[in-house]
């Protein structure tokens, strides 16, 4: 009822009638029984309309919905990612705005990309394109980080007075290699929730409401308190009297980042001041996470720490994979490869994370997903062959192939993969490799007349010596 009354979708104020507030009351029984189920969601799920995509389809829970948003460069690497995290979101259910912030796109590129955007999604479409200008350069200093343009591009979209933050008042920051499982939702506590100390669960709030964010727990520790924090933080903040417990408690966490636009908008500009001074003392990939730890606990805004939002990182007890672990694996791999899932055709029957966060390599078998290796060319190329799902029979197996950075000198290295983890892998493995067939699919049939050819193995690629490979085997290795 809490959430009811925070949306102001239903009331039983004085005067209404007695039937009216028991139908109300029926229906927020049947949404607390049934926890799981989509609340800004009653469309049809993938493969009940063929498709299952409608990317202009406009609701009125539009207004009710959370507003995602992630950050990307201008390359063709994270073009790709793009157009998968849309087309997974529309896959399932996802009925609120998604804005990609592009940053350092040169005016030509902006225009193709607002070009392919407009005969992607049609001019009705949630999906927007916020390009800011490029920061990944430290004036300073000089010195490039790539990821300074997530703090500075996240300030520049939350500072854009044509956007009304009100429709859709909660930002959920992702990242572009998020693959959705299931609509996201701001809640926070309930049954699906995975409790781990030092939390409790009579401590996690509800929702996500504003001076109440949360953000899904990553490995980040309490290593930031090592840090010269004066140097960071300044003299006299707080972020210098933190304790352990409570950096442990509230500030180990990453995308995505729930936040009411308010708080957002107060925090934004603090981590874009605190990143490079932190990459300055810690030149590596999570200055920019750790950035945001600081900012939060300067700002005195601890966060409820979640577990249960996204899947990564397959040997790790601190992320949603005990929800997957529940599961049959045929449910994630089909008996036949390239076959929908069935948590992805009947999403609300499982109990699932809203993501996966397929930032890590994942082998099983002779079948791998690793978005470095994911050829661009599948979105954009009518002859390029899809990827080529995995059955469940051929995720049986207990090892794993490694394939060399250079295939025209090395083999590839065969690995035992422990049972305990087979299933995850594999799970990773089926689930990745259909979003991302399904997106580019989609994408290429807006201007492709002829059937894509025969599927190839993306492991088939990545070991493949030829001529005009060695790019394709070094992609972006810039991006993140």
């Amino acid at each position: 009822m809490q959430h009811a009354q925070r949306r102001k979708r239903t009331s039983c104020a004085g005067g209404k009638l007695i039937a009216a507030c028991a139908v109300a009351l029926y229906l927020w029984v049947i949404i607390k029984l049934h926890p799981h189920t989509p609340r800004h969601y009653d469309g049809p799920q993938l493969g009940e309309t063929g498709d299952g995509f409608d990317a202009t389809g406009e609701t009125d829970d539009d207004a009710d919905a959370i507003h995602l948003v992630f950050s990307t460069d201008c390359g063709g690497y994270q073009h790709w990612q793009a157009i998968s995290s849309w087309y997974a979101s529309l896959a399932a259910g996802h009925r609120g705005p998604v804005t990609r912030i592009a940053s350092g796109c040169s005016p030509e590129k902006e225009a193709a990309l607002r070009q392919r955007y407009a005969a992607l999604y049609g001019a009705r479409a949630r999906f927007s394109l916020h390009v800011t200008p490029e920061f990944d350069k430290d004036s300073a200093t000089g010195k490039s980080y790539h990821f300074y343009n997530k703090p500075r591009g996240m300030e520049h979209f939350l500072n854009d007075r044509s956007i009304d933050f009100e429709r859709a008042p909660i930002i959920a920051l992702i990242d572009p290699d998020f693959a959705f499982l299931r609509p996201f939702s701001d809640r926070v506590a309930g049954p699906d929730a995975l409790v781990i100390a030092p939390w409790r669960a009579d401590e996690l709030p509800a929702f996500v409401t504003e001076g109440t964010p949360a953000g899904q727990q990553y490995g980040l520790g309490t290593h930031w308190l090592t840090f010269d924090r004066k140097k960071i933080c300044g003299a006299g903040s707080p972020c210098l009297e933190t304790s352990r417990r409570d950096a442990e408690k509230h500030y180990p966490i990453g995308p995505p980042y729930v936040l009411h636009h308010n708080d957002f908008r107060k925090l934004a500009p603090v981590w874009r001041e605190f990143a490079p001074r932190v990459y300055a003392q810690y030149p590596d990939l999570l200055a920019e996470m750790y950035a945001y730890c600081m900012a939060a606990a300067h700002l005195r805004m601890p966060h409820a720490r979640v577990n249960h939002w996204m899947l990564s990182n397959v040997h790790v007890g601190d992320e949603g994979w005990r929800h997957l672990d529940a599961l049959a694996l045929r449910d994630a791999c089909p008996a036949r490869g390239g076959k929908t899932p069935n948590v992805v055709d009947h999403a609300t029957r499982f109990v699932l994370p809203a993501f996966l966060h397929y930032c890590q390599n994942y082998r099983v078998g002779d079948f791998i997903f690793a978005k470095r290796r994911v050829p661009p060319a599948l979105f954009t190329d009518c002859a390029h062959p899809p990827l080529l799902a995995p059955g469940l029979i051929e995720t049986q197996v207990d090892y794993e192939l490694h394939p060399p950075g250079n295939p025209c000198r090395e083999a590839p290295q065969r690995k035992p993969l422990g049972r305990s983890i087979v299933n995850r892998t594999a799970a990773a493995v089926c689930l990745a490799t259909w979003h991302v067939n399904a997106a580019a699919t989609r994408a290429r049939k807006r201007f492709c007349d002829a059937r894509p050819p025969a599927p190839v193995k993306l492991f088939t690629l990545a070991t493949t010596c030829a001529p005009g490979m060695r790019g394709f085997h070094n992609n972006a290795k810039g991006g993140s």
